[in-house]
């Protein structure tokens, strides 16, 4: 039983990490994303804009120090302002 948690908790954190990463491509993509939209009036972007922002400083500070769950915040943040970049 406590093998099977240590490889779980293993293969969780991997994962986890693995997907973290992606923030380092998908936040210059949502960055362009945004600013090639037509549809957000300019407040609109200047709001998502720094969403962003603070996501991807999150996301740069847990990748340093190697914090899974900043990283993962940072994530939810990007994925928030892409769902509001294609619905408007």
């Amino acid at each position: 039983m406590r093998y099977f948690l240590i490889v779980t908790a293993l293969v969780f954190a991997s994962v986890t990490a693995a997907s973290a990463c992606s923030g380092v491509k998908d936040y210059p993509k949502a960055i362009k994303a945004l600013e090639s939209n037509q549809h957000l009036s300019a407040e609109q972007k200047d709001i998502l804009m720094k969403d962003l922002m603070a996501g991807k400083s999150m996301h740069d500070e847990g990748y340093k120090t190697g914090d899974m769950s900043k990283m993962g915040q940072s994530l939810k943040i990007l994925r928030s302002v892409k769902s509001r970049i294609k619905n408007q």
